[in-house]
């Protein structure tokens, strides 16, 4: 059964705000916390072997390079390198008649594609007994949600609720991160009790770079802005129109943000200098496993 964070951008399927419990208690992993690849010969991969067992399927290199979405010349690549690192070679052409007649294994290649799918199956055994006793590790579990999360914001933070205050329309949610910094998040009351929100439960808190402003001097100044993070910059990328910025907080988490590269020109951003991020409460999107 695959985990799917769910968002305050997504509305789903409406659930009563009190089976946040029960869904945590029913919660499985996602996909194999532990994986692992197979090697034979240092060099010898699953490509190889996927490629080989295309060949002896389909009888020609030709057809089992396009059964696998590779280009003869690709699939002929990896046979040269993949009989370098053999001690004899791993197809043959069967010719007939003066022309090829089509591609077949030899004895070495069936050998090596059989040791493989051996090879295959124990460790689909070995990572089946491990992660099941891993999988219930509840640090690895809130470890493993925070890193298969995918999503294009480039600012994820793990933290719990601390509060939430409903409003006539919108809910206030407070969230404590990891590294002891606290933001503010702004979401529908609908939001709040489809995902099941509820003091203590963990979240992971998402903000898309571009909706950060950088400031460098906001002395006299007080901002509306709900999320207010004081740090230093510790990185610059900077690109043809935009800049990315990298702002190091004392509390060791990290806040991105996309500037123009005139911006970051004018403010003079620099390693080492001291930054504030800033960004509404409504720019935040909370996340929850399924």
């Amino acid at each position: 059964m695959k985990t799917t964070p769910r968002s305050s951008a997504q509305l789903q399927e409406s659930s009563p705000a009190g089976a946040g419990s029960e869904r945590r208690r029913n919660e499985v992993l996602p996909r194999r916390l532990i994986d692992a690849d197979i090697i034979i010969g240092g060099g010898l991969n699953a490509k190889v072997f996927g490629l080989l067992a295309a060949i002896e399927r389909e009888g020609t290199l030709v057809h089992g390079a396009k059964a696998v979405g590779l280009s003869y010349r690709g699939a002929w690549d990896i046979i040269e390198r993949a009989t370098e690192l053999s001690p004899r070679p791993l197809i043959a052409k069967v010719i007939g008649g003066g022309e090829e007649k089509g591609t077949r294994l030899t004895e070495t290649g069936h050998s090596l594609l059989s040791a493989y799918q051996r090879l295959q199956e124990e460790k689909a055994q070995f990572l089946d007994r491990l992660n099941e006793e891993f999988g219930h590790d509840p640090i690895i579990l809130q470890w493993f949600k925070r890193i298969f999360m995918k999503s294009s914001a480039r600012n994820q933070w793990s933290g719990t609720i601390a509060s939430i205050k409903l409003g006539a329309v919108n809910a206030e949610v407070i969230v404590n991160l990891k590294g002891g910094a606290t933001l503010v998040a702004s979401i529908t009351n609908e939001s709040a009790k489809s995902m099941g929100l509820e003091f203590g439960q963990d979240v992971i808190a998402l903000v898309k770079a571009p909706m950060i402003m950088v400031l460098t001097d906001t002395e006299g100044y007080r901002l509306s802005a709900r999320n207010q993070m004081a740090g230093k910059v510790t990185h610059l990328q900077p690109g043809p129109v935009n800049t990315e910025v990298t702002i190091g907080l004392e509390t060791g988490d990290s806040v991105v943000a996309t500037v123009t590269r005139e911006s970051a020109e004018v403010l003079g951003l620099a390693v080492g200098k001291p930054a504030l991020a800033v960004f509404k409460a409504s720019a935040v999107i909370l996340a929850v496993a399924a």
